[in-house]
């Protein structure tokens, strides 16, 4: 009763489970194998794991388990499923091996689909080369997302416009992260560091969390010398991690 249960368990997961014999062949499967790669159960039980890769992907897949089997430890890898009808499927597995009294008795397995996730990291490159292209001061790049970009100085006229544009945009899309890019901003006085924080402040206030990037080693130690500081504020050395933090705030998975 206890097997039949841990088995339900295991056919209700997401994931690819199975467990090879140390030479590779499948010993026990979840209903997510078939399932995914087209083969039935029949013609699972007489293959091995590599047979579902082609090429380099066979050798990475072949390479894992070997490394759990001589290693004696949790190895994780990359590679593209192969299904009967020739589908590739970018998933990520892990091999792990399960002993007993000392003795290597099997290898278990885990593939996890991260089709989301590579389209996720692909459109996040697009979006960062897109803003680099904009010519507009602030703009609504996700839902719920709104960007800010600093070029150049920051003078007392810009920042109260860079401030007003920022909270109208909040305001119109309702937006809950406002991303501020400072990659443009080659030099940091004081007046500039002061804008700011006042433009954080006014953000803050409208219930939007505030995330600084583009600061570089330099920026950073002027804020330090100018005693400024951003504890309380989110900061990112790139507008690409800026991105990843504000999209994964919005529920974007990237893992």
């Amino acid at each position: 009763m206890e097997r039949e249960l841990i088995a339900a368990a295991v056919d209700e997961i997401d994931d690819i489970f199975y467990i090879l014999t140390p030479e590779r062949e499948f010993r026990e499967w979840n209903e997510r194998l078939p399932s995914i790669t087209g083969y039935t159960d029949d013609e699972i039980d007489s293959m091995v794991l590599t047979a579902m890769f082609s090429g380099d992907d066979e050798t990475a897949i072949d390479d894992a388990v070997e490394r759990a089997v001589e290693e004696r430890d949790r190895v994780g890898v990359q590679a593209n499923l192969e299904t009967k009808t020739g589908r590739e499927i970018p998933y990520e597995f892990s091999a792990a091996p399960l002993e007993e009294d000392g003795e290597l008795r099997a290898v278990m397995g885990i593939g996890r689909d991260i089709t989301e996730r590579l389209q996720n990291e692909r459109r996040l490159r697009e979006m960062a080369e897109e803003i680099r292209n904009l010519s507009m001061p602030v703009v609504e790049i996700w839902d719920g997302v709104v960007l800010s970009t600093v070029v150049g100085s920051l003078d007392t006229q810009k920042a109260e416009q860079l401030t007003e544009d920022l909270l109208d945009e909040i305001v119109e899309t309702e937006a809950a992260v406002a991303l501020i890019d400072i990659t443009g901003v080659m030099t940091l006085d004081t007046a500039t560091a002061q804008h700011l924080i006042d433009t954080v402040n006014a953000v803050n206030l409208l219930g939007a969390n505030v995330i600084l990037t583009g600061i570089s080693p330099e920026i950073a130690q002027t804020l330090v010398q100018l005693g400024v500081k951003l504890s309380d504020v989110e900061t990112q050395a790139s507008l690409m991690e800026g991105l990843r933090v504000a999209l994964t705030w919005q529920g974007v998975s990237f893992e």
